[in-house]
């Protein structure tokens, strides 16, 4: 189906303006793509595709997560993140939230950065060593100005992913917000889900010792799932 965005404000019955502001965004995300036959015209993109895996993939494995998630949460007094990989970001699939006096302001749905935050980092360090290549050279350019220190950082936390099973982030994502991080590979070994814990409130030693093994605990049990094997 092709349709214009006065189609799309006829059938939604929204402003032209606000139509044809949100068709541009989905442009950039790729999920709408002008017709080849008529450039007026806009049609879905590829990156629909990506959603559609998310929501075939993610239901059993979010809600098998929950309760894990939600015990780390309360551990920690922060947030625990479930996300998988969208283009260049980690897109929230489940979110459980700690009681502590400040969390992000994040939900499902929510983006995080493929590369400044836990959870990309995450995601990178689990790659095949050809992916791990292709996604830096891929990321270099939309960091052009501070990539040599980003791509240490990334290199660090993927050094510390091999010794410890997660990785950690110190404030990179967002000032004085730390975070850890842990992958969970299908059976090709390609990480398919992220398991996040972050927030203003969190110490890195309490990282290190609690947070980051529970969470690298719960990527392992997600790993045993994709895997077809009990947990």
């Amino acid at each position: 189906m092709q349709l214009g965005t006065t189609e799309i404000a006829q059938m939604t019955r929204m402003p032209q303006p606000t139509v044809w502001r949100l068709c541009y965004t989905l442009q950039q995300l790729g999920y709408l793509v002008q017709s080849p036959d008529n450039p007026d015209k806009l049609r879905i993109g590829m990156a629909v595709l990506g959603l559609g895996q998310s929501s075939l993939r993610s239901p059993e494995i979010s809600e098998m997560a929950l309760p894990e998630m939600t015990r780390i949460a309360k551990l920690s007094g922060a947030a625990v993140s479930l996300a998988v990989h969208d283009q260049n970001d980690m897109l929230i699939i489940q979110r459980a939230q700690g009681d502590g006096p400040l969390l992000m302001n994040l939900t499902i749905g929510s983006r995080l950065p493929l590369a400044t935050s836990s959870a990309g980092w995450a995601y990178i360090a689990a790659l095949p060593a050809d992916e791990k290549d292709e996604t830096m050279t891929r990321l270099q350019p939309l960091h052009a100005g501070k990539w040599s220190g980003l791509r240490a950082a990334i290199e660090s936390a993927s050094a510390g992913y091999l010794s410890h099973g997660f990785v950690l982030n110190e404030g990179v994502y967002h000032p004085n917000v730390n975070a850890v991080a842990a992958a969970a590979v299908d059976r090709s070994g390609m990480p398919q889900y992220v398991v996040n814990c972050g927030g203003p409130d969190l110490k890195p030693k309490m990282l290190r010792n609690e947070i980051g093994p529970a969470v690298a605990g719960l990527a392992r049990k997600i790993t045993l799932a994709l895997a077809g094997r009990s947990i």
